[in-house]
């Protein structure tokens, strides 16, 4: 019986240690992928003045 209560404590630690690394993921994700959208915006919106003014 001990070692089937360890078994489920640990899985517990595990499912919380992968909800951190999920929150640590995706908080890494959106500071990575700001500054791409902002670039991406800025050069969107000089493509598409220098297309409109070409025509």
């Amino acid at each position: 019986m001990s070692s089937d209560r360890s078994r489920r404590k640990g899985s517990h630690v595990f499912r919380a240690i992968a909800d951190v690394l999920r929150q640590i993921g995706g908080a890494i994700a959106t500071v990575v992928t700001l500054p791409f959208r902002a670039l991406a915006r800025l050069f969107g919106g000089a493509s598409s003045s220098t297309r409109s003014r070409r025509a």
